[in-house]
């Protein structure tokens, strides 16, 4: 749409202050949404943004302001029940979350008439008028979804529809369907196939009068899909821009008050076969239908990177390397030192730890993090018993020491050791999980998306501290699903596809269309 200033809103958002604790996520923010936009909420990671797209939504209550809803063609307004997700849906403000909230074992219809099951006589469900119903709800955006399936079954973009279709509905005698859609990064584990369809479907509700509030930190889906985009930053707003209008060079400006130079790839190193000794070796590593008969040298001071489509395989080499896959067969050596043999029986993760390997997972939360433990404890784990005594008692004093070096190295914002993860934004928490790995006896790196879910600001230092980890000596195997992250930091990629490694490319053949050329053989 061709937005303009003078329209009247659909939504507006008026002076809204919220505070957790100590943290002020949002202070008098001030935001206009227009008929049939998409418009875009960025920021840093802690910027507010997300709070925001909750308090439409009615699922955060606002400290002070409003939330106005009006009607067609900009008529009366009405004011929402701070913090009422009853309020809100029957206004038509919806929100698509980021963590789907689903039922996996329930089918697809089951999953979109959850909150409004049709029912016959007695009480019972009526299956036929649900699986019309569901059917309804997607013929638009996706009609090839059986609504009968599981919804387990679905790839994670189908999930992510059939989300978007529950949004739609205005089922249960609460209101009319939806007028405003919240998506809160949407896209985080989704496919670039996935992603574009996704994109498509969003112009397409936008399209149809919805307004679509956009959450997100990747750029290139800001300049594709979205009309306008609003800044936060520190939980104050910054501006309002017409997206093609403002370059991406000012909207990195806008988030984090300052100029970020573009990544550029690093020198590769004067590496020698010697070397891969003391680095990471991967020989016919197998996995029964993950991994097949992969090999790969890792030197130190090299960043090897691993490229790929979405269910490649790229995790469960990892994970197979590091000792997290029972199944898995080979030869792995860290640093020199043996952890598995051609006939499986990996020595396991305490060996791996042991012999000087780190591994950032994918997923922070489900994999990385221990949320009831503090901060300091975080990092500290894979190094309690070498702090400790001979008796294995622990040293409190030496644990602190190493803490607050960490935390002041990788730059944590944290209100102490003793915080909780989740008290902290997602870049902190992606730092604190790479400062745990990071460490001082650390040979061998293994990551596996560590920039997912992050700010540019946050991702400009993590590049940072790759690089200076390669600087040090460390062999880094790289796992990324944006080509230009692995273009910019890694020294070679090797490409997988269904599990099996398709090529290998070196500077001067390292480019995009090669990468998915690779990434496609077999497909």
């Amino acid at each position: 749409m061709v937005s303009s200033p003078a329209q009247a809103p659909l939504l507006q958002a008026s002076h809204i202050s919220k505070r957790f604790g100590i943290t002020q996520a949002l202070d008098d923010v001030s935001v206009s949404f227009l008929t049939g936009e998409v418009h875009a909420l960025m920021g840093e990671n802690g910027a507010g943004k997300s709070t925001l797209g909750k308090v439409l939504a009615g699922l955060h209550t606002p400290d002070s302001g409003t939330v106005t809803v009006y009607g067609a063609g900009g008529g009366a307004g009405r004011v929402l029940a701070p913090g009422s997700i009853q309020d809100a849906f029957a206004a038509g403000v919806r929100i698509v979350h980021q963590e789907l909230a689903q039922c996996p074992n329930l089918s697809v219809a089951e999953n979109l008439c959850l909150h409004d099951l049709p029912r016959k006589g007695f009480g019972l469900i009526d299956r036929e008028a649900m699986n019309r119903r569901a059917a309804v709800l997607l013929a638009e955006l996706e009609p090839g979804i059986d609504v009968r399936a599981p919804l387990e079954k679905l790839s994670p973009g189908h999930r992510q529809i059939v989300q978007i279709a529950a949004s739609l509905d205005g089922g249960g005698g609460q209101g009319g369907g939806a007028r405003v859609i919240v998506f809160d990064e949407p896209t985080s584990s989704l496919s670039i196939a996935e992603v574009d369809r996704l994109l498509a479907i969003i112009r397409q509700l936008a399209a149809r009068g919805l307004t679509c509030v956009y959450v997100s930190h990747r750029m290139s889906e800001i300049f594709a899909v979205c009309d306008r985009v609003t800044v936060l930053r520190d939980g104050k707003y910054v501006a309002t821009s017409v997206v093609k209008d403002i370059d991406e060079s000012t909207l990195v400006e806008q988030m984090i008050g300052r100029k970020v130079p573009p990544p550029v790839r690093r020198a590769r190193p004067a590496l020698t076969s010697a070397a891969s000794k003391s680095g990471l070796v991967v020989e016919n590593l197998n996995s029964p239908g993950k991994v097949h008969d992969v090999s790969l040298v890792v030197e130190p001071g090299e960043i090897l990177g691993v490229g790929g489509l979405v269910g490649a395989g790229r995790s469960e080499l990892l994970d197979a390397i590091f000792g997290l896959d029972p199944s898995a067969s080979g030869r792995v050596s860290c640093a020199g030192v043996e952890l598995s043999v051609r006939g499986g029986n990996h020595a396991g993760v305490r060996a791996s730890i042991a012999a000087g390997m780190g591994y950032v997972p994918e997923d922070r939360k489900l994999q990385g993090l221990f949320f009831q433990l503090g901060v300091g404890e975080n990092i500290a784990v894979p190094v309690m018993p070498r702090l400790g005594s001979a008796l294995g008692v622990r040293s409190i004093g030496r644990e602190n020491s190493y803490i607050g070096e960490r935390l002041k190295s990788f730059e944590v914002k944290t209100a102490g050791p003793t915080a909780v993860p989740g008290s902290l934004s997602g870049g902190n928490q992606q730092k604190l999980l790479i400062a745990r790995w990071m460490g001082r006896e650390t040979k061998v790196l293994l990551l596996d998306e560590p920039t997912r879910g992050i700010d540019v600001g946050t991702k400009a230092q993590i590049y940072a501290l790759v690089r200076a980890a390669a600087e040090k000596g460390l062999a880094v195997l790289l796992v990324s699903s944006e080509m230009p992250e692995l273009l910019a930091l890694s020294d070679r990629l090797i490409v997988l596809s269904d599990g099996s490694a398709t090529g290998e490319l070196r500077e001067g053949d390292m480019t995009q269309a090669n990468i998915l050329k690779l990434a496609t053989q077999g497909h």
